[in-house]
């Protein structure tokens, strides 16, 4: 995997966080994981991306939660946004199931943006 070239908003908001490397660490995993897979992403797009992988981050270092995700809401995103997002949810500790369907919103919708 290459080095992502990351937006000077994201990296503003990466500094503004209390995990500020393993932040950027996973968000990079997850911006590879989508150039490998042909996603592109609008800055706009990294922008939420980077604010729900540092609330993740967050979560997993102080054992935070969402609240129950019902993954039948999930049905309509495809397997391949899910596993996307399910492997960036495991470069991280002490997360709930659910946090992998909210992330897959992530990936599901920039793939909408190329059809």
């Amino acid at each position: 995997m290459r080095k992502i070239k990351l937006d000077s908003k994201v990296k503003e908001m990466l500094e503004g966080t209390p995990h500020t490397e393993k932040s950027e660490a996973v968000l990079c995993y997850a911006l590879e994981l989508m150039e490998e897979a042909g996603i592109p992403v609008s800055p706009e797009q990294q922008m939420t991306l980077t604010s729900h992988v540092c609330a993740m981050v967050d979560r997993s270092v102080n054992g935070g939660e969402i609240p129950f995700i019902d993954k039948e809401m999930f049905s309509e995103v495809s397997s391949h946004s899910i596993e996307l997002a399910a492997s960036v949810c495991n470069r991280l500790t002490n997360l709930v199931d659910g946090e992998k369907y909210l992330l897959s919103i992530h990936f599901e919708s920039a793939k909408l943006q190329i059809l």
